[in-house]
């Protein structure tokens, strides 16, 4: 299980999001379930921390972008 999964998974991980990580960045969509364009966008919004970026992702600020 990857870092980015395991802080996906808890709720209350504090963990932070490297943007400049195009590797990172990919594993973050995956384990999150959501677009390039949408993490960017909760990012733009909300900082990088990942509690916060679930938050905003999951109160429907990027629910349009959300792969499915």
């Amino acid at each position: 299980m990857s870092v980015e999964t395991k802080a996906a998974d808890d709720p209350d991980s504090e963990v932070y999001i490297d943007m400049s990580d195009k590797a990172a960045v990919e594993r973050w969509c995956k384990a999150l379930s959501v677009t390039d364009e949408a993490l960017w966008k909760a990012v733009q919004e909300v900082g990088t921390r990942i509690d916060k970026v679930k938050d905003y992702l999951t109160a429907g600020g990027a629910a349009d972008q959300v792969d499915g």
